[in-house]
């Protein structure tokens, strides 16, 4: 998985240590809304749906594409619900790993995780933000203008 691509040789083989694969059956749901947990999900292979209040707001589908590490970074419930669409297996690891780490491992291993997620959610933010230009526009392009005289 590219994610790991910055984690050094001594690194990967200590968190896939830590790290279990979990098998879901399409339709089943992976993580909850509102749930409060530190699991981080790395997709192996099949496809999720991400669900916000309600509404399908984007697909998982790639092998590496992170879910849950918002909770592993703040320790605020779950802001979406992810679920199978199709057999899927994850990569979970439990985010309170890095606790129980020596000093100076826990400070690596924080600085990398950060890392990588800071770089996820960047993107993230620059696909909201293209969303939101776009839905701008077509708002405008709706808004009923007053007549001119």
């Amino acid at each position: 998985m590219p994610i790991f691509d910055a984690m050094d040789a001594a690194q990967l083989p200590q968190l896939l240590k830590l790290a279990k694969l979990r098998s879901y059956d399409a339709n089943e749901v992976i993580m909850t809304e509102g749930d409060t947990s530190q699991l981080v999900y790395f997709l192996v292979q099949g496809s999720c749906t991400v669900n916000v209040d309600g509404m399908d707001v984007a697909d998982l589908t790639k092998t590496g594409d992170v879910f849950g590490e918002m909770g592993m970074i703040d320790h605020e419930p779950r802001s979406a619900t992810i679920t199978a669409q199709t057999a899927t297996i994850c990569m979970v690891l439990d985010g309170t790993f890095i606790d129980s780490m020596k000093v100076v491992d826990k400070m690596a291993s924080e600085a990398l995780f950060y890392r990588i997620f800071s770089e996820i959610l960047a993107a993230r933010i620059r696909d909201a933000n293209a969303k939101i230009l776009i839905l701008e526009d077509q708002l405008e392009d709706l808004s009923v203008h007053p007549p001119t005289f």
